[in-house]
């Protein structure tokens, strides 16, 4: 019984604290809602509602503003209340703990709320915005009329700066006058929304006249003071200079005809108002300006520099043909002994014709300036540049021409001696193997030997004919060394190994009779010696029988040898 009663207890606690926080969530939600019906309807609009209906709105303006005024009061006498009787019955339902129904119909309640304050919301934007536009068109208007008067003040005082633009600018002004008065009946009327599309015209319309007036003055400047005094300048200039006979690489006359022309297209520009066209071709007609003042700079300056230039030029023509000459006079000589290897004749006839070409101009631009005929300075100035660098590199062609035929007689010369050398070495080695009396040589040696003779021999030949080829006989030179080289060091081979293998021999006569492989080998190397001539092979077989017998004995004999035959060099 007592567990029963403690249970009850409990529960009715439990559903007590239940009652409590429904009551007091609920109580809160309500609250809130009802905080936020009191701040809109505490948030009154009606006085700016009243000074907006003293601007005398009408057409679209007044409808939109008729329509927010009774969405207001819509609000303010329907909605707000209803909304209010609505919480005050779901906070009356709470407190008679009817729950279920303040929690069915409490989300309709907030979500009616939310409508609610975003309609206040939109309503009062609306109306700001109907201010603010108000005051905008107000102060466009104000900005608006004092631009115009400023610029109808330029227009009127400085009427001369605008050339041929005047008569459009005045139908400018006179289109602005009517944008203004457009735009004042509908603004005077309060229908601000369809003056916008004016405005819109007049802001656009005070725009270009704005550019127009600043941009036209200095056009108009240019067209009436500075480009014709700059092609009255050019005329005279140009006149000048053909009077002095002075030519250009273009037609400048027609230039200037063009740029005149081009001056009268730009004032019709002015005076349909294009000042797109009218900028861009201002832009080319200085541009066109400066190129013909460049060009009479250009021919101007190559003028007072050409004498220079051409005196120079005759100079170092006269300079380098007389060099030339020279050399044509040596290639004439020399070709008469030499044959030439590097085309120094064909060569010396390109130096010739160039040097000819040179030549023509050099006169035919002398003669003109004695004629007084009209030349082109900068192009003449230029060409004169080109034919000094082509002098400068004929001399270098010059010299070098010089240098390789200059050195063909020391050449001969030092192949005459060469070709002697080489005899008197062939002789010495002839003879140092005749004074060796060997029983004969080996049929390479002889081979070689007259190889080389004949090699000698043909050089001689070369050397002594009428007209010689240099590079071919140095050529030759240089194998023939070579070969000598080669002859020399088999004749040095033949006389150490033929004079070893004799003593050798000598010394090996003391072991023949002890020892029958010395007399063996003593034979074979005597044939190898007296019959095949193969000293290097007569050597080899008699060292190596001493060496068996008497090992050393071949070391201590060469070595000995060797130290004799420094002696003897010595001496």
């Amino acid at each position: 019984m007592v567990v029963f009663l403690i249970a009850v207890v409990v529960f009715a606690v439990i559903i007590y604290l239940a009652v409590l926080y429904f009551q007091r969530s609920y109580s809160e939600a309500i609250s809130e809602e009802q905080d936020k019906v009191k701040k809109i309807a505490d948030d009154s609009l009606e006085e700016k509602l009243a000074e907006i209906s003293k601007l005398n709105l009408s057409g679209e303006s007044l409808t939109e503003f008729e329509t927010l005024d009774k969405g207001y009061h819509y609000l303010k006498n329907r909605e707000l209340p209803e909304l209010s009787e609505v919480l005050n019955d779901l906070s009356d339902s709470l407190q008679h703990y009817q729950f279920f129904r303040v929690s069915r119909e409490l989300k309709g309640a907030q979500k009616k709320s939310a409508g609610v304050q975003q309609h206040f919301v939109e309503l009062k934007q609306k109306l700001s915005s109907i201010q603010k536009s108000t005051k905008a068109h107000e102060d466009a208007l104000k900005k608006l009329q004092q631009k115009y008067q400023s610029l109808r003040t330029v227009l009127l005082n400085k009427n001369f700066s605008f050339g041929p633009s005047i008569d459009k600018l005045e139908d400018k002004s006179a289109e602005i006058e009517d944008d203004f008065s457009k735009y004042t009946k509908y603004s005077e009327s309060g229908d601000f929304v369809s003056s916008e599309e004016p405005l819109n015209k007049l802001r656009n319309d005070m725009s270009a006249l704005e550019d127009a007036v600043q941009e036209i003055p200095p056009l108009f400047k240019n067209l009436n003071n500075v480009f014709p005094e700059q092609l009255s300048e050019l005329k005279d200039g140009l006149k000048k200079m053909k009077d002095a006979h002075l030519g250009f690489n273009e037609d400048l006359d027609s230039k200037l005809d063009k740029i005149t022309k081009e001056c009268q297209e730009n004032q019709q520009n002015l005076t349909e108002l294009d000042l797109v066209a009218g900028k861009e071709l201002d832009e080319q007609l200085a541009d066109e300006i400066d190129h013909i003042y460049e060009q009479i700079e250009i021919e101007y300056t190559a003028a007072a520099k050409l004498p220079k230039d051409l005196e120079e030029i005759g100079k170092f023509l006269d300079h380098a043909r007389k060099q030339q000459n020279e050399l044509n006079i040596e290639l004439d000589r020399l070709g008469q002994n030499y044959t030439f290897n590097n085309q120094e004749e064909d060569r010396s006839a390109n130096l010739d014709k160039e040097l000819a070409d040179i030549k023509q101009h050099y006169e035919q631009l002398t003669q003109a300036r004695q004629k007084e005929e009209v030349v082109v300075s900068s192009f003449e100035v230029k060409k004169l540049d080109d034919d000094h660098q082509r002098l400068t590199d004929i001399e270098q062609e010059q010299k070098q021409i010089n240098e390789s035929i200059s050195g063909l007689w020391k050449e001969e010369k030092d192949a005459f001696d060469a070709i002697e050398d080489f005899d008197t070495e062939i002789h010495r080695m002839k003879r140092e193997v005749e004074k060796l009396n060997l029983p004969g040589l080996p049929d390479d040696y002889l081979s070689y030997f007259f190889k080389v003779t004949a090699e000698i021999e043909n050089l001689d030949t070369e050397i002594n004919k009428m007209k010689i080829d240099m590079a071919e006989i140095t050529k030759n030179l240089i194998n023939t060394q070579s070969d000598i080289d080669v002859l020399n060091n088999k004749t040095e081979e033949i006389k150490d190994s033929s004079m070893l293998a004799e003593q050798l021999l000598q010394y090996s006569n003391r072991y023949r009779n002890r020892y029958p492989e010395v007399e063996q080998s003593y034979q074979q190397a005597l044939t190898q010696f007296e019959k095949e001539f193969n000293f290097v092979g007569a050597l080899d077989t008699i060292s190596q029988a001493v060496d068996t017998v008497e090992p050393g004995s071949f070391k201590r004999i060469s070595e000995q040898f060797e130290a004799d035959k420094k002696t003897v060099l010595a001496l």
